[in-house]
């Protein structure tokens, strides 16, 4: 899959009491989790506000989770293989979208390929930053493969606009939004299904 240091990712949905999240946050980003703690994320776009997202970076396999608080109700963790990327802390400021890919298991390779192609040419022409690409280890319960992708904008406009089927944002120049928005087009047809949450870090 991938010759990077961190090849495996634990992804905690811990559910903590009401008004609780900011709190627990704090407490898990000082206390780190993983090996490198990719980011420790509250919701603000598809989640229940009482919600941390714990995402934590292992090169041998992760233990369970184990976090000291009276404040946590569940914890439901999912174990991921990493695809690209995915061996940098994200720590900019600004929103990170959590996009889950779910395609058919033998079409895994071609969506990490034309993501990848696709990404410099993104990158060079908006803000976005992609902070990397993994594989779930369990198939949903229709037997296809679930991929997430994070993703740094600096805003919700800068989501916006990176939008490639959208008109082109007023005043913004994006000379490679062909070969990008084209190389995502592709990646369209063999996804199956997608869906996605909009995070900030936590303080």
């Amino acid at each position: 899959m991938t010759d990077n240091h961190f090849r495996m990712l634990r992804f905690d949905e811990i559910a903590v009491e009401r008004n609780r999240a900011e709190e627990v946050a704090r407490t898990i980003k000082a206390n780190g989790a993983g090996e490198q703690t990719l980011g420790v994320w509250l919701p603000m776009i598809g989640l229940s506000v009482n919600t941390v997202t714990a995402i934590g970076n292992w090169s041998k396999e992760p233990p369970a989770a184990a976090y000291n608080s009276p404040h946590i109700k569940t914890v439901r963790t999912r174990l991921f293989d990493t695809l690209a990327r995915g061996q940098t802390p994200c720590t900019a400021e600004g929103v990170y979208t959590h996009r889950w890919f779910m395609c058919a298991p033998e079409n895994v390779r071609r969506l990490t390929d034309i993501s990848t192609e696709a990404w410099p040419a993104m990158e060079s022409d908006t803000t976005a930053r992609i902070a990397g690409f993994w594989l779930d280890r369990e198939r949903n319960a229709k037997g296809e493969a679930v991929v997430l992708m994070i993703v740094y904008y600096p805003d919700l406009t800068a989501w916006e606009g990176s939008r490639y089927w959208r008109p082109l944002p007023k005043g913004e120049s994006q000379p490679n939004r062909n070969v990008w928005g084209g190389l995502f087009d592709q990646r369209r047809e063999i996804t199956l299904d997608s869906y996605v949450t909009v995070h900030r870090l936590a303080k």
